[in-house]
Parts: C-alpha cells; sequence; structure tokens
C-alpha cells in the first residue's frame, strides 16, 4: 500500500469536513431501514446470476474488486481492497479462536446471506442460519444457497420488535452481527438481549463502534458521519451492564469507509 499524496489527503479532509458538517441529520428506524436496504438487496439478484461460482458471489466483479477511499491498516488509502473479505476473516478467527467447539451459529441482520456461505465453506460441519428485515435478501439468500450447494436456512425476522414466534429456527450456540446492530442507535441493548438468550456460548460483533474510535482527525470526522447518519449509540455501556462472563474487544483495523474504526466485541456467556 501506497501512501496518497499530501495534496490529495489535504483535499480529502476538507471535502468530508465539508460534507459532514452540512449533512443533515437522519433518524434511523425500521422504516428507514426497510426503505433503504429492500431495493438494495433486490437488485443482488442480478449478481448473484452473473456468479459462476462461490468467490465470484463473495466478491462481487464491479463492486468489490474497484479501487476506492477505504481505511487500510488505520491509514487512509485509495486501492482496491476487499472489505467484505476482510471483516469475514476476522470473523472466522475470532469464532475458531473464542468458541472452538461450537457447531452451529445464527447470523442476525444477514443481508443476503454471504458471510454465512463463507463460514459454511470454511467449517461445513457447522450449523448455519441467518435472519433477515428485509424479505428481499431473505430470497436472494435461500437462491444463493441453493445456486451453490451449501445447506444454511434463511429467514425474515425483526430481531428487536418481533415475538418469540417468529424466530422459526433453533437456538445455536453461537450467534454474529456484522454491521447490523449499527442501524439500531436506540434499540440495540434489546438486540443483545434477543440474541444472547438464542445462544448458548457467546456471540460476536463486529461493528462501528464511536467510542472506540482514535482521537485524530479521521476519528473525529468519523463520529460526526457517525452520528449525522444515525448510527449504533452506547453499545460498549450495554454490553457491560449484561453482566457476562467476559468481554473481548478488539479495534478492527481497516474498513470500507475511510471515516469507519469498526471493533470487534466477542461476548461471552
Amino acid at each position: 500500500m501506497s501512501q496518497l499524496p499530501l495534496g490529495r489527503q489535504l483535499g480529502f479532509y476538507a471535502r468530508m469536513t465539508l460534507f459532514s458538517l452540512r449533512r443533515a441529520q437522519q433518524n434511523r428506524d425500521t422504516v428507514t431501514v426497510l426503505s433503504e436496504y429492500s431495493d438494495g438487496w433486490a437488485q443482488y439478484r442480478n449478481h448473484l446470476d452473473a456468479a459462476k461460482s462461490l468467490d465470484e458471489w463473495l466478491c462481487i466483479h464491479g463492486v468489490e474488486d474497484v479501487s476506492s477511499y477505504c481505511n487500510v491498516g488505520g491509514r487512509l488509502s485509495y486501492q482496491v481492497f476487499d472489505s467484505a473479505r476482510f471483516y469475514r476473516e476476522c470473523l472466522l478467527l475470532a469464532l475458531r479462536s473464542h468458541f472452538p467447539n461450537a457447531g452451529s451459529i445464527t447470523e442476525f441482520g444477514c443481508g443476503v446471506g454471504r458471510n454465512l456461505l463463507f463460514l459454511k465453506r470454511e467449517m461445513p460441519g457447522m450449523d448455519c442460519f441467518g435472519y433477515e428485515l428485509c424479505q428481499p435478501g431473505v430470497e436472494v439468500a435461500r437462491t444463493a444457497a441453493q445456486k451453490f450447494g451449501l445447506s444454511v436456512n434463511y429467514a425474515q425476522l425483526d430481531y428487536v420488535n418481533d415475538s418469540r414466534e417468529k424466530y422459526v429456527f433453533p437456538g445455536t450456540d453461537v450467534a454474529f452481527t456484522m454491521f447490523s446492530l449499527e442501524q439500531l442507535p436506540r434499540s440495540n441493548a434489546t438486540a443483545l438481549e434477543h440474541i444472547l438468550d438464542r445462544v448458548k456460548l457467546g456471540s460476536i460483533h463486529i461493528e462501528p463502534v464511536p467510542e472506540n474510535y482514535p482521537i485524530s482527525l479521521r476519528g473525529i470526522l468519523g463520529r460526526i458521519e457517525h452520528q449525522r447518519v444515525d448510527y449504533l449509540s452506547g453499545f460498549d455501556a450495554a454490553v457491560r451492564n449484561i453482566g457476562l462472563q467476559g468481554v473481548t474487544v478488539r479495534k478492527v483495523a481497516s474498513a470500507h469507509n475511510p471515516l469507519m474504526f469498526p471493533s470487534l466485541y466477542v461476548l461471552e456467556k
């Protein structure tokens, strides 16, 4: 990775500062998330139809193999960076390190289900289940699992507001979220309670937690952007108030968003 020229860095920071300060305040709720993601997940159907292999589905041509501004190793960069693969490998390492005996896993907020297909390929003996708020995502995920011959089950669920009857899959050893709790600025404590109620061992979360962002220009801009788009709030405090056997927190060095500094939380019951 080469260092961006100083002039290009200064130009980026100037644009982002102006954009962040002018950005209108959003109010994120279930209706907002459904509106933002339902059409987006439906459009993945075309990418799935074009994918000739699981690898092509996990790294979509023209989406995840193009250069963009990103955060790589904590540094502002402009390059091709397959952030989806990076996050999945972080998840896999955490799963193997902290829950080596787990035989089943559930993803809450699974989108189009690609994370679970990756896990099933890497850990064929793992029973995998995915819940997603937006029905178009569920439909694409089910089609992908069938297309690539992987036994992963998906269903629609609002894991904050739905009743227990909507949890159609059995409880599992472990659960995880990946940029799903970020959509729950005021209800993430409730979401965590519902997730942990469905697992035996614990959960893993890769999420943007602004409390853990660095005190730097990019970290401050990231906090401002995070607040303006109404992402995850108070997550670290919610975790600490649960009364878990163990909480491990690691800052994730890289991100798809140059103003984002995600954290990996491992919660052990």
